[in-house]
């Protein structure tokens, strides 16, 4: 066994992170570190994204029974956290919100004005938040425990691809579970919302639901369970990539669970901006209904 130069050494390293070789990995010597370990990254997971979703589309069998393993577990860990943060939430809003319009004389806004607005923002806030505390925070432990014990090579040098057989059922349990879990989060905040304003304005239910119902489109509703599907994507695959690239012992795996936690939230934030963008420069009335 020959020993590597360091040109092959340079390759080696870069390309285990990220998707770059040639003229892109020399270009990658000339950045300050802060720049080039942020590239790096962005591209691993940009990577892994793209194989994880070809992997499960072109080959859409032989995954399912793991994804509804996880799917079920997922479920069983994380329904009440997520049921309390949402409906903890949407009634400390409720009650601020109500205060507010009851000020103005203008309480029976409260509804149609609130509910939308956490339809498409503060929900799939909430549910994101738990679902990369909770689901994002064990997958990354669970796949970094492997990499630390090198499970993953012996799965290698057993012929068995990692990405096929630990991330692409995990993403895509996440996915559905962020996509199923927008429907009941909606009721959840919308009783939340019922109860708040009939607590602090009286208002009545009836004149809540005829208001918050008119002001509701189909689009909403779309629109959620799809950004449900693409935050969790975005969960799964932030949370794969930390769990394959940690090193380190049992330290850089505390690590990289903390930093794969960090990057959801972030990651979480931008996309949710752009995601509304879109949608309102797609769908105008949209933008309209805020």
């Amino acid at each position: 066994m020959g020993v590597k130069s360091g040109a092959e050494a340079h390759r080696a390293r870069t390309s285990a992170n990220g998707p770059y070789s040639g003229e892109l990995s020399k270009s990658l010597a000339y950045m300050p570190r802060p720049v080039r370990e942020f590239v790096i990254e962005a591209g691993g997971m940009a990577s892994l994204l793209l194989r994880v979703v070809w992997s499960a589309v072109a080959h859409p069998r032989g995954y399912w029974s793991d994804t509804v393993d996880h799917l079920h577990t997922t479920i069983r860990k994380s329904w009440f956290p997520v049921v309390v943060a949402v409906l903890g939430f949407s009634m400390f809003m409720a009650l601020l919100t109500t205060v507010f319009f009851q000020m103005v004389g203008a309480e029976q806004l409260t509804g149609p004005t609130l509910f939308v607005y956490m339809l498409r923002n503060f929900s799939m806030w909430t549910i994101s938040m738990v679902s990369a505390g909770v689901v994002g925070a064990a997958i990354t432990a669970d796949i970094g425990s492997r990499k630390v014990r090198e499970e993953l090579d012996a799965m290698q040098v057993l012929g068995i691809d990692p990405v096929r057989e630990l991330a692409v059922p995990r993403v895509v349990s996440v996915a559905l579970f962020t996509a199923i879990l927008t429907i009941p989060a909606a009721y959840m905040t919308l009783f939340s919302l019922q109860l708040g304003t009939l607590y602090v304005a009286g208002l009545h239910p009836a004149d809540f639901y005829e208001g918050t119902f008119g002001s509701v489109l189909p689009v909403d509703l779309i629109s959620l369970v799809i950004n449900g599907l693409l935050v969790g994507l975005l969960i799964g695959t932030i949370c794969c990539y930390k769990g394959f690239a940690a090193s380190g012992g049992s330290m850089g795996l505390g690590k990289a669970v903390n930093q794969a936690v960090v990057i959801c939230f972030v990651a979480i934030f931008v996309f949710l901006i752009g995601y509304q963008a879109v949608l309102i420069a797609f769908f105008p009335e949209y933008g309209f209904q805020l």
